[in-house]
């Protein structure tokens, strides 16, 4: 998939143990990325920097939002263990 000129990124917290600096750094990457982008991450600063939608796996399903708090009240009201 990345062998030739991958057009689709998939980051699994990808600010794990990054200093503010280099987080900084890589938003500004994402922000010129042509392609497509998949980020699961639970840093807060990040997500509202680089995404556009907001999807949420609860409840046996996926919630789909566009604004962040909204998502995120969303996830904190559905979240439980059999979800996972």
């Amino acid at each position: 998939m990345t062998w030739k000129k991958p057009n689709f990124i998939i980051l699994d917290e990808p600010t794990n143990h990054l200093d503010m600096e280099t987080i900084d750094a890589l938003i500004e990457a994402v922000a010129v990325w042509k392609g497509g982008i998949l980020i699961v991450s639970h840093d807060q600063h990040f997500l509202k920097s680089v995404a556009k939608d907001f999807w949420i796996v609860a409840n046996k399903g996926i919630a789909r939002f566009k604004n962040f708090e909204k998502a995120k009240q969303f996830a904190l009201k559905h979240h439980t263990l059999d979800t996972l």
